[in-house]
């Protein structure tokens, strides 16, 4: 059974999407500004240290795969007569 997509739920969850990552940004820089050299150094090498024992992927693949979906399904909806 196929089910479709509620255009307005869709813009929505994309517009949510794009308020979220403009916050993280926000609170990412926040957060930066308040570090001391020496705090991000710390940070680096244990970034540094837990990657080489870790690989994640980013943005996620399935992220990704639910934004091309929608992508796909607006462009055929926009095409529509």
């Amino acid at each position: 059974m196929r089910q479709l997509l509620d255009k307005q739920a869709v813009k929505d969850w994309v517009s949510d999407q794009q308020a979220a990552a403009v916050r993280i940004d926000d609170e990412r820089v926040r957060f930066l500004l308040t570090l001391t050299p020496e705090r991000s150094l710390q940070i680096y090498l244990d970034l540094w240290d837990q990657g080489e024992r870790v690989q994640t992927a980013w943005p996620s693949p399935l992220l990704m795969a639910i934004r091309q979906a929608l992508a796909r399904k607006a462009g055929k909806e926009s095409q529509k007569p």
